[in-house]
């Protein structure tokens, strides 16, 4: 029979084991990546975000599609921005590239140009669209980037980065929590980095914020000042894991129980 002592030695040394393997866990872990929640990059349309004037919700209903094509995003919808005071349709387009001209036949046609390619991002971007009360197109034609939208998603996200593209005005685009009675944020939600509202930069700036346990939030973009203003387009990007070679604890741990009996066997055999 094993004395006791050579119990707590074997229990001692299999915990050992453990926690160096908890530590070689811990060192091993997959670094985060990022993926846009938006579809492939040659993709440019409207999401249709309850915006009315027309059937399909979009200005052209060839080029529409419905906001839970997108990953990880339950609906989106449009509400009525503070400046413009009215919704704001929602496309997807590739900045730095050919105009897009949506065609909505009585509503208007809105020809969404190429921004200059000396301050543009490459990409894919949201690019919102102000329109007048009756969801017909803005003023500018599409050029007006305002809007004001709620977006839900399939699962609460831990790390959510918004970039914004070209804020020049002060407290008129972020989460709108500097807005009277418009906190649109899941409760548990926190703004780990940035700041909320989006500072003022220069032309074609780029600004981030992050933030963490987002089911929902809600996105003030822009600011209309009667025929021209201040449009900013943005993206969502979730943080995920990338894959890794992760020796688990149960691998390491079987392993050290392997090394003990071994030694066990030869402690019994002398």
């Amino acid at each position: 029979m094993k004395s006791l002592s050579t119990l707590f030695r074997n229990c001692a040394t299999t915990v050992s084991l453990i926690a160096a393997s908890t530590v070689t866990v811990g060192l091993m872990a997959p670094s985060a990546s990022a993926i846009e929640l938006l579809p492939p990059q040659d993709l440019e349309t409207e999401i249709n975000v309850g915006v009315t004037g027309s059937a399909s919700g979009c200005l052209d209903a060839n080029k529409c599609i419905d906001p839970s094509f997108l990953p990880w995003i339950k609906s989106i919808e449009s509400l009525v921005d503070e400046t413009s005071g009215t919704k704001s349709r929602l496309f997807i387009d590739i900045l730095g590239e050919t105009d897009s001209v949506y065609d909505g036949g009585s509503l208007g046609t809105a020809n969404l140009k190429a921004k200059d390619i000396g301050t543009t991002p490459s990409g894919a971007w949201f690019r919102p669209s102000e329109t007048n009360a009756d969801g017909s197109v803005g003023e500018e034609q599409g050029q007006l980037e305002v809007g004001t939208y709620k977006f839900e998603f399939t699962k609460i996200i831990p790390k959510l980065t918004i970039k914004y593209f070209d804020t020049e005005s002060t407290n008129s685009t972020g989460v709108p929590d500097f807005i009277a009675d418009m906190l649109e944020i899941n409760s548990e939600a926190m703004l780990i980095s940035g700041e909320n509202p989006v500072p003022a930069g220069e032309d074609g700036n780029v600004f981030s914020q992050t933030w963490t346990d987002v089911s929902f939030i809600t996105l003030k973009l822009g600011k209309d000042t009667g025929g021209t203003g201040d449009g900013v387009d943005f993206q969502l990007i979730k943080d995920v894991p990338e894959p890794g070679t992760v020796v688990g604890l149960g691998t390491l741990a079987m392993a050290g129980g392997l090394g003990l009996r071994k030694r066990n066997k030869k402690s019994d055999a002398s």
